[in-house]
């Protein structure tokens, strides 16, 4: 860096300054990615040496299709498939060493969630001590029939599989970052958004680094939003069809956002193009009405499962995951017994502020549990400044885009959505790509005054937070 630039770097704001930081060198981003292969692939080696083959494929698969469809992205990609591969490697080597019988999945002493179900449908064969689910055998799922078609490696180990996600981690952080400049040309501002997708502890615990679906849900999104704006329909379509057969209930409650998102768009080709656009609808419909009788976890949705919890238009019902743990739920528990109106607003202000601080929760295992204390400590804390920018770039009136406003309102009624029919928190998931291009509009261009009453507010929820730990 020249003396002439470092001057030029201390005139500007703080925020600004920070930025700067952020955008690194393609030179030090090269090193960068050399030293996450070279990590990557001695804790593999740690770990269980022959997965290094499957790390090779799935690199190799994903780097295919980036290739044939959008090569001009192919760097950044690179970067974020290596960057999140290391971030995996972390994880399994802390896994295995405290809790061996894991094999690096999440433990049943904390944090319990999917992925060892999901990696017994999709392995031809399973440790003989891996904890999971009762008759697993009788199951089969989209998601992990999806990953079992395009591997053609066998998989034996939870790790063959695991470096999948590094590809959904590296389509997620890639392509929010060409959103933002499909919509804003600021590459300030998308190299902020790509920066905190990239290593945000919130979407790695939740489908980043482990074997679950709420991270492919959220790429997606992002991924169909930007092959709509670049007119390659047939790809945004292929990628809200597989949104659908993944997880057919998000998919509906997403529906909105696009029609939100585009309604300028929409309303253009409508008055243009009215015929065409009636016998679309009406085609929609019918494949919707399809889609319901066939797709089992849809079918299914107004009686409600075992777990699940039947669905209604006043929403979802509690289900067993909720109730069995009424002390740590106790907020949200208490918010279903108001007026729907009531509840639907608050709700969403509870999926917004998900996750919460919880010392109690971080270290209520037996054993260290790492997704544990990433989501109960490390996750709200951070949330701190993300949610003070946020509301920053919420209130500031700089507009970067025509769509800016829609994509607001566009996160608030999916968190509507999600609270009130899904009520399972890391469902949040899917709306980061959205929240993290409105954080990066206030960490770079909210004036002084909407800065500092972000802050006051998320100080003011940080501290309630700490207080509820002494209660």
């Amino acid at each position: 860096m020249t003396a002439m630039q470092l001057s030029n770097s201390s005139t500007l704001p703080r925020s600004k300054r920070a930025v700067f930081h952020l955008c690194i060198r393609s030179e030090e981003r090269v090193i960068l990615a050399c030293l996450a292969m070279v990590f990557t692939v001695l804790g593999i080696g740690v770990v269980n040496p022959h997965s290094l083959r499957h790390f090779a494929y799935y690199l190799c698969l994903w780097h295919g299709f980036i290739f044939l469809f959008h090569r001009e992205d192919i760097k950044d990609f690179s970067f974020a498939f290596l960057i999140n591969s290391a971030c995996i490697v972390v994880y399994y080597l802390v896994q295995t060493w405290v809790f061996p019988d894991s094999y690096g999945t999440t433990s049943p002493l904390g944090s319990w969630t999917d992925d060892s179900f999901f990696y017994a449908l999709v392995a031809d064969t399973i440790p003989a001590d891996l904890l999971v689910r009762d008759n697993y055998d009788l199951y089969s799922h989209p998601f992990t029939n999806l990953i079992r078609c395009l591997t053609i490696l066998s998989i034996d180990h939870p790790m063959d599989v695991i470096f999948f996600q590094s590809g959904i981690a590296a389509t997620l952080a890639t392509f929010s970052k060409r959103f933002m400049f499909q919509l804003s040309s600021d590459r300030r501002l998308s190299n902020t958004v790509y920066v905190f997708a990239l290593v945000c502890p919130f979407l790695m615990m939740n489908g980043g680094v482990i074997f679950i679906r709420d991270t492919f849900s959220a790429s997606l999104l992002i991924y169909s939003l930007c092959c709509i704006n670049s007119r390659k329909f047939f790809l945004a379509l292929g990628a809200v069809g597989l949104q659908i057969m993944i997880r057919p209930g998000t998919a509906l409650m997403l529906f909105p956002l696009y029609a939100i998102i585009y309604y300028s768009d929409i309303k253009e080709v409508t008055r243009r193009y009215f015929a065409f656009v009636g016998v679309g609808v009406v085609l929609l419909l019918l494949c919707v009405g399809y889609i319901f009788q066939t797709v089992p976890e849809l079918s299914e949705l107004g009686a409600g499962t075992t777990e699940g919890g039947r669905v209604t238009l006043l929403g979802r019902e509690l289900f067993t995951g909720l109730t069995s743990n009424s002390d740590g739920n106790v907020v949200l528990l208490s918010i279903q017994e108001l007026p729907f109106f009531i509840k639907l607003f608050l709700n969403g202000a509870y999926i917004f502020l998900y996750p919460f601080l919880s010392l109690k929760a971080a270290f209520a295992g037996e054993y260290f549990d790492l997704r544990s204390i990433m989501m109960n400590l490390v996750t709200p804390i951070y949330a701190f400044w993300l949610n003070a920018w946020f509301i920053a770039g919420a209130l500031s009136r700089v507009r970067v885009t025509k769509k800016q406003t829609s994509i607001i309102i566009a996160v608030i009624v999916t968190l509507l959505l999600i609270g009130t029919y899904s009520l399972q928190t890391r469902h949040k998931t899917t709306i980061y790509p959205l929240y993290y291009f409105i954080v990066a509009i206030g960490f770079n261009r909210a004036p002084l005054r909407a800065r500092q009453t972000g802050y006051l507010c998320s100080f003011f929820l940080i501290l309630l937070q700490v207080a509820l730990n002494f209660r």
